[in-house]
Formats: C-alpha cells, sequence, structure tokens
C-alpha cells in the first residue's frame, strides 16, 4: 500500500514537473524578449534617389561620395568575413551549458543556444532539469511551480546575456561596414 503510493505521487509529481516545465518555457518564450528582438515599423513616405555607379572609383565630382566598384567588393569581403566569425560565434554558444537555478540551488535547469536560420532571431531551449529529491519530496506544487520559473528565467537570462555579449563584436563590425557605406554611423 504504502510503496505504491509512493511510487503513485512520484510518478504524479514527474508529470506535473514535466508539465510545469512546458507551461514554464512556453509562457517565459512567449512573453521574454531577447537580446536581438527588433522592432520594424512600415514607411510612410518613400524618397526617391539618384546616383551613378563609378566604376573602379571613377570620376567624382565635388561632395559626391559613393563607393566604387573596388570598395564595393572590399565591403563584400568584410561582410563575409563577419558572416563567417558569426558561424564561429554560434559553434561556440551551442557548446555552454547556461544554469538557472531556483530554491536556493534545489532546483537547476540547463539552458542551451540554438543557433538561428539565416535573418532570423537564435533560439535557446532547455535541456536537462535537476531537482533534489528530498526537497522535491516536501515541496508543495506551487513551490515547485515557483522554482521551475524562477530557475528558467535566469538560465534564459544567462543565455541571452552571453549571446548579446559575444554578438558584440559583430555589431561593431557590421556598424563599420555600414557606415563605410553611408548606411550609418560608424560606433563611437
Amino acid at each position: 500500500g504504502t510503496r505504491h503510493n509512493t511510487t503513485f505521487k512520484y510518478t504524479v509529481i514527474k508529470y506535473l514537473v514535466k508539465m510545469k516545465i512546458e507551461t514554464s518555457i512556453i509562457l517565459l518564450l512567449a512573453t521574454s524578449a531577447n537580446a536581438f528582438t527588433a522592432s520594424f515599423a512600415p514607411r510612410t513616405e518613400s524618397s526617391v534617389s539618384s546616383s551613378s555607379l563609378n566604376l573602379f572609383g571613377g570620376k567624382k565630382e565635388k561632395g559626391e561620395g559613393g563607393p566604387g566598384m573596388m570598395d564595393q567588393l572590399a565591403m563584400l569581403k568584410k561582410a563575409q568575413e563577419i558572416a563567417s566569425k558569426k558561424m564561429e560565434i554560434d559553434k561556440e554558444l551551442a557548446t555552454i551549458d547556461h544554469v538557472g537555478v531556483g530554491a536556493d540551488g534545489k532546483v537547476s535547469i540547463t539552458i542551451k543556444y540554438i543557433a538561428p536560420a539565416p535573418m532570423q532571431q537564435p533560439g535557446y531551449e532547455p535541456s536537462s532539469v535537476d531537482i533534489d529529491e528530498a526537497w522535491m519530496s516536501e515541496a508543495s506544487v506551487e513551490d515547485l511551480n515557483a522554482a521551475l520559473s524562477t530557475a528558467m528565467k535566469d538560465g534564459l537570462t544567462k543565455a541571452t546575456t552571453t549571446t548579446a555579449e559575444k554578438m558584440q563584436v559583430l555589431t561593431a563590425e557590421l556598424g563599420e561596414v555600414m557606415g563605410s557605406m553611408g548606411g550609418g554611423a560608424p560606433p563611437s
């Protein structure tokens, strides 16, 4: 009787933990913004500009400053270098375990970085959950839910912070390329 009841209780708790984790993941991913979230507003006005392409630098009038073909090739090469560095950073980030903790270390969730498809946002997913069995047997469902939620948020915060720090190098280099194209000011 008691052994069966304990096994049943443990199975129910495992099921609840799984459900709570899935619910927490869905809620956190739906409500949290990561370091790379961008908002796009539709353009309400359009402007037309004309320019001429001066191949290989060509003849430039006073005040005219568009890049020549050689400059464009150099920018293309730089963009390819940045893309290569991004792939290296993605591989490095995918190897890092970001461990979030809750309930004073009694609950931990390991979050992994998922490299994005081109032009997409990176993803994060829990790869493991560790719960102290003694604590879990005494914890209420509310305590367990709170600890899992805290651990998940902690892990996601660590993961997005690390990702943002690693990507700053690319952001700076991209700013330099855009600044040299006239598409924006280089970072100060």
